[in-house]
């Protein structure tokens, strides 16, 4: 038994031996690769109000902002803005009815994603049927309608209330049978428990290529229920969009 174990010994010895000037008398670890998970969430806007265009993406990987990120929409390269976040402002980003590419890389994650949103058309929101355009005495509902957009998906309108009045609930909801056409309802201009709000409303119909989603400086709200992830390799949605000229509704006592 001893000259059996004396044997095991010398052959460990010898195949290690053997290991060690194979690699050249260097160690070699090897790790197994990380697949990242990416989410992604990101919309180019053409803002008639602003008369600007803006792009925005928000990347996160394994669930925490990634900041290292290459991101390009057409021709520009987007600048990181710190906490995942990617963003431009300025007129004229891209076109309407322009086909506009967008691609997202990490070089160390061996990830890219290429994607391509249409930008809607140019539309408008049709005069009110209200005196002036916008009063509405004791709120009633507002039936409205709005020309077509062309490349797009989709319609959804807001209201909103831009102050800060206590209890006031901003409106938002899709154009179900995409016939650009809808009611603002007698909840648009109420508080949760149903109390009439007087003041000045503002009214946003946007028009969506793919789906749609929030963005930083974005003042209107967005409805449930629009398309969601749509993305090839990572979670999340890309969307386009243009937001045509607002209008206004002051509510005033009879």
């Amino acid at each position: 038994m001893k000259y059996m174990s004396t044997t095991k010994i010398g052959l460990v010895i010898l195949l290690g031996a053997l290991l060690f000037f194979s690699c050249n008398g260097k160690t070699t670890t090897r790790t197994k690769p990380t697949n990242f998970q990416f989410t992604i969430n990101g919309v180019l806007v053409k803002d008639l109000n602003l008369e600007k265009d803006i792009v925005y993406f928000a990347v996160l990987r394994d669930s925490v902002a990634f900041d290292s990120a290459v991101v390009k929409v057409g021709n520009y390269t987007i600048v990181n803005q710190g906490n995942g976040i990617y963003r431009k402002e300025a007129s004229n980003l891209f076109n309407y009815g322009q086909n506009v590419t967008i691609t997202i890389t990490s070089t160390e994650d061996n990830f890219s994603l290429t994607a391509s949103r249409h930008i809607p058309g140019n539309f408008y929101i049709n005069d009110l049927p209200l005196p002036g355009d916008t009063l509405n005495p004791a709120g009633q509902e507002v039936p409205f309608t709005w020309n077509v957009s062309s490349n797009a998906s989709g319609y959804f309108f807001s209201v909103i209330r831009p102050d800060t009045t206590p209890g006031v609930v901003g409106y938002a909801a899709l154009d179900i049978l995409n016939d650009k056409s809808e009611t603002i309802p007698l909840d648009a201009f109420r508080t949760s428990q149903g109390t009439l709000v007087y003041g000045r409303y503002e009214v946003y119909v946007i028009a969506y290529n793919q789906t749609f989603t929030d963005y930083q400086g974005m003042i209107f709200e967005l409805p449930a229920g629009l398309p969601g992830d749509n993305l090839g390799n990572a979670n999340g949605i890309i969307g386009a969009g243009v937001v045509a000229s607002k209008k206004r509704i002051s509510v005033v006592t009879q």
